[in-house]
């Protein structure tokens, strides 16, 4: 019965651990997710500006030069290459977080919602197996003191016994 005792424990405590372990592992992949995302966007945003300004702005301000003046040209240019910028910050979450936790994840997640939601359920795995490693020490401490009540009680019966003999 004590090994039982025991050995149920032991399930329970790794079993807790284990959804202990999953919570902490989803979190730290929303978190780095959100990081690396955050790099990629500003990344992106630099390179994209430094790039497409560098080596299309000139060429097409050198086209655009024959319809309008310089700066007419450079305007639409600017303009064009601030509104892709603006596009790459809107949609950054499925440009760049969503790839970063499938990939983290494995494709067993695939947006921010579903590592939510899947954070949340392992949440409440590891407040289940509280609650049943709680439950079972609960159990034990009072079928200890059951026992050891018991113990005392035929003591102190025994004990007065042998004084009235």
């Amino acid at each position: 019965m004590d090994n039982e005792l025991i050995e149920t424990i032991k399930k329970e405590a790794s079993q807790y651990s284990q959804a202990v372990g999953k919570v902490g592992k989803l979190h730290l992949v929303g978190l780095v997710s959100r990081v690396l995302g955050l790099f990629l966007l500003i990344f992106t945003v630099v390179l994209c500006a430094l790039a497409l300004f560098a080596f299309f702005a000139v060429a097409l301000i050198d086209i655009l030069d024959n319809y309008m003046p310089v700066w007419g040209a450079a305007l639409v240019v600017s303009s064009l290459y601030i509104v892709l910028i603006i596009v790459a910050v809107a949609c950054r979450k499925p440009l760049f977080v969503h790839p970063f936790i499938a990939l983290l994840t494995k494709q067993a997640v695939r947006t921010q919602r579903e590592l939510d939601l899947e954070t949340l359920k392992a949440s409440q795995e590891v407040e289940l197996q509280n609650v049943r490693i709680a439950t079972k020490v609960d159990n034990a401490t009072r079928e200890i003191s059951f026992y050891a009540l018991i113990i005392r009680r035929v003591w102190k019966w025994l004990t007065e016994r042998i004084r009235k003999s």
